[in-house]
């Protein structure tokens, strides 16, 4: 994605660490999980569904019970062509419980009296834990975003906040890279009043505009997560998929509520 902006990231690094203080810590050793490779699934997506398998087995052994958001992806175009290979890289497997990993080690195994092959992950894992539950009151309701863009594009979508008024964060994922689009140095953090609607881009500073990372792909698969918190939370790690996801799940479970969705760029 080109962003006619320059993001902005200033805030205490002890504010983010202390988001941990009220969770406990649970050391799991050699959760496993395996998925099969076979025509319709790649080694690759193999690899990625046995990984999200010892999460869930982490999760297991920590004694906390999962609920899993994974997202699978299929986009029709005019042609009729389908793209069956938007397997999300976000996903998450506990609304109070979060898998950090330690040691991975991933082997293809092939079973003999199955006479298939499967990939397996096993997993050393620290899994948080807290007993605070999300506020059933607190939503977020996202609006406009389209399935498929065009290369030039304008990205446009609007929110409105349930049950508190709230900051607003906006993460972009590809597979290679992520981002923080909102707040940035043209638009600032501000408090959202609760019900509502507001429309991304949050003035006319900016423009966001749709382009593929890489010009020689047909298509690009984006993932986007909005995020409102009831306080702010200044991010400030790194823009990678593990560090973002880690740092939402960070948030105690009643001070956020978050929407995500996928689209592609054509």
């Amino acid at each position: 994605m080109s962003v006619r902006r320059i993001i902005a990231a200033a805030a205490a690094f002890l504010l983010a660490c202390s988001l941990y203080a009220d969770n406990d810590m649970v050391r799991v050793r050699k959760a496993v999980g395996r998925w099969e490779v076979s025509g319709d699934i790649s080694v690759v997506e193999a690899e990625e569904r046995a990984l999200m398998e010892a999460k869930k087995e982490a999760l297991r052994k920590a004694g906390i019970m999962e609920t899993v958001w994974s997202v699978m992806g299929q986009v029709s175009t005019s042609n009729g062509d389908k793209f069956s290979e938007a397997y999300s890289n976000v996903s998450t497997l506990a609304i109070n419980g979060l898998v950090n990993i330690l040691e991975k080690k991933v082997e293809e195994v092939w079973d003999p009296n199955m006479k298939r092959m499967f990939k397996v992950v096993t997993i050393d894992a620290n899994v948080i834990k807290t007993d605070v539950e999300e506020d059933p009151t607190y939503k977020l309701e996202v609006e406009g975003i389209d399935p498929v863009y065009k290369e030039g594009d304008l990205f446009e979508c609007s929110f409105k906040v349930h049950g508190s008024n709230s900051h607003v964060k906006i993460f972009w994922f590809t597979n290679d890279e992520a981002d923080l689009i909102y707040p940035n140095d043209f638009e600032g953090d501000q408090l959202f009043t609760a019900r509502t609607r507001y429309h991304v881009p949050v003035t006319d500073d900016i423009e966001l505009v749709m382009a593929k990372n890489d010009p020689q792909t047909d298509v690009e698969f984006i993932n986007i997560i909005i995020l409102a918190t009831k306080k702010n939370y200044p991010y400030v790690g790194n823009k990678d998929f593990q560090s973002i996801l880690s740092w939402i799940y960070s948030i105690p479970a009643d001070q956020r509520t978050l929407y995500h969705n996928s689209t592609v760029i054509k």
